[in-house]
């Protein structure tokens, strides 16, 4: 029995008058308001403090615009969950977004955003943990902007190019400084015309050309043999594809970047880079199997990868895949790569490895399934090999699971899903906190590339270019999308000889000049047929391969509640 002089640490209450059958509803406002936000020594404030005055000026504005705020809620968590995806499989890329209303994460008065590694857990909003993370750029484009602005390029050493891996008072970290430039180019894609990128351009330039300056012993040849620190916490030695990689997407990134802002020398020189380091590293580090590290004599060899066969080999690749560039290595020899990743790094119980392999941390327990950091297939070789070998952290593994999806390997790339959504289950593991260095590790958001490979996403808002290409049953397919306009849902269905495919917006609008999407292999376009907002529009059509692209003649805008809609046959 609850007494009213009972001590308590707090109490609701509410009046109703209520005759004998009737009911009543009451809302209560929970908000709070703690201006005087700190980052060191510094006072850096809450961007929610230029729009409120307190925590019932909130109180005031929501309960003004309730019923908007509700029904914008229930339609994304509708939109969201209205898909013909696993339940498990959308639950678990959409859990790590709590990581972006958790201490992990700041939005200061002045606009900028930033992030730790982990709850209040490593700061500076770590380039090479943070670029791996597809989430923020996709649902929250402005703050992914205002981060390469106000702190990456921002805060970059002009003189020599460095972006700090921690901001301007850190050092050089290699795939950090590639995953910036990337991360520059989806911020690109995710906007609505190029002021942006023309705005970056000259920063990212002299970013990619401290890349190149570090760039092999014997002349520019897109291999990087220098002493570079990586997301490892060490330094790697000489020529290793998991930096490699990101080197060779920011470069086929920033020959697009060049070639948008008229600099076709600068484009022609970044392929030709990419195309060299492409040959070489195919030829001196691809095994047949996987690719392995070069270690120069006489460097250290102490926590480096050596023979190793190590799951964020492809790193780079995974960026491609995620902003539309050409796979970095030939095809053939990346889907080999990754079925060795899966079949040397796969366990579906860490246990018994455990048993024989100490892991250096443990966010996987026995009788849970998981893809290692690393494996020695051919034996180490080396006295200490990679340091977190034997370790499974979420964010490795969802980016070479996000490649395995993307090329239509659904059974190893959804094993990796399966296996942290039987392990996040709420009874063995919080389901919306994945650890790493600290709770709701940033690196944990990874996952929202599956959604972009599944669907086979592809988006260039300044270009007004979107389409998709389904890889989980493109017969009958239905997912979320998000772009630098609204977002909605994709819808697929294909049978006999036709296919129709829709772009349904949710919320906002959408502008679209050209579409893109896949037909069945070896079948040819026989006709095409373009509807927006249920009207007929004229379209160029072409015709690479099982590429279909549509060239509208008109640009179109569609509002929340219409469609575009595309009818192929063959």
């Amino acid at each position: 029995t609850y007494r009213l002089d009972t001590v308590r640490c707090g109490a609701l209450a509410a009046g109703l008058a209520l005759k004998p059958g009737q009911s009543g509803q009451v809302t209560f406002l929970v908000t709070w308001y703690f201006p005087n936000r700190t980052n060191g020594s510094h006072r850096v404030g809450q961007m929610y403090a230029n729009w409120y005055r307190g925590a019932m000026d909130v109180v005031r504005y929501i309960a003004k615009n309730f019923k908007r705020l509700d029904a914008e809620t229930h339609l994304f968590h509708k939109t969201y969950f209205d898909t013909t995806l696993p339940y498990w499989l959308v639950h678990r890329i959409g859990m790590p977004l709590a990581n972006l209303a958790t201490g992990t994460t700041e939005w200061w008065s002045n606009g900028q955003f930033y992030g730790w590694e982990g709850v209040m857990c490593c700061a500076g909003t770590c380039t090479h943990v943070w670029h791996y993370e597809q989430a923020t750029g996709r649902l929250f484009p402005e703050l992914a902007r205002s981060t390469r602005l106000m702190q990456n390029l921002a805060e970059m050493n002009v003189q020599t190019g460095i972006i700090g891996f921690r901001g301007g008072g850190s050092t050089y970290a290699a795939d950090g400084q590639a995953g910036v430039i990337l991360m520059v180019y989806r911020e690109h894609l995710m906007s609505r015309d190029g002021t942006f990128l023309a705005g970056a351009w000259p920063r990212v330039k002299r970013a990619i050309e401290c890349m190149i300056a570090r760039d092999g012993r014997d002349g520019v040849n897109g291999i990087v043999n220098t002493s570079d620190h990586t997301t490892y916490d060490i330094n790697f030695e000489g020529a290793n594809t998991h930096n490699g990689s990101m080197y060779l997407a920011a470069l086929a990134a920033c020959e697009r970047m060049a070639l948008l802002q008229g600099d076709r020398a600068a484009a022609e020189r970044y392929r030709r880079i990419h195309q060299s380091g492409t040959k070489l590293t195919v030829k001196n580090q691809f095994n047949g199997d996987y690719f392995i590290q070069i270690i120069p004599a006489g460097k250290p060899t102490k926590w480096q990868i050596g023979t190793g066969c190590m799951t964020s080999q492809l790193l780079g690749n995974g960026w491609a895949t995620q902003v539309n560039l050409p796979p970095v290595y030939p095809e053939p020899i990346i889907r080999k790569t990754l079925e060795s990743i899966f079949r040397y790094n796969w366990i579906p119980d860490v246990g018994p490895h455990y048993a024989r392999h100490k892991p250096i941390m443990v966010f996987v327990k026995p009788g849970e399934a998981g893809l290692l950091i690393c494996t020695y297939p051919l034996g180490s070789r080396l006295k200490q090999p990679l340091m977190y070998r034997n370790t499974i952290m979420h964010g490795y593994d969802y980016d070479a699971a996000n490649q395995m999806l993307a090329r239509g390997m659904l059974t190893e790339g959804l094993a990796v899903y399966r296996a942290n959504h039987d392990n996040y289950d709420g009874a063995k593991h919080n389901p919306w906190n994945e650890q790493q260095c600290g709770d709701h590790y940033a690196r944990a958001m990874t996952a929202w590339g599956a959604l972009i490979a599944i669907s086979g996403f592809v988006h260039d808002g300044p270009a007004g270019q979107i389409g998709f290409s389904p890889k989980f049953k493109p017969e009958d397919f239905k997912a979320f999308f998000t772009s630098s306009w609204g977002w909605g849902s994709l819808v697929q269905k294909r049978s006999g000889t036709r296919q129709s495919s829709r772009i349904e917006v949710k919320w906002d609008t959408l502008a679209a000049g050209t579409l893109v999407f896949d037909l069945p292999a070896r079948v040819k376009l026989a006709r095409a047929t373009v509807t927006a907002a249920g009207r007929e529009v004229s379209a160029s059509a072409r015709q690479s391969g099982t590429r279909v692209t549509l060239k509208l003649g008109k640009g179109v805008e569609i509002p929340a509640g219409a469609a575009i809609e595309v009818v192929l046959t063959w």
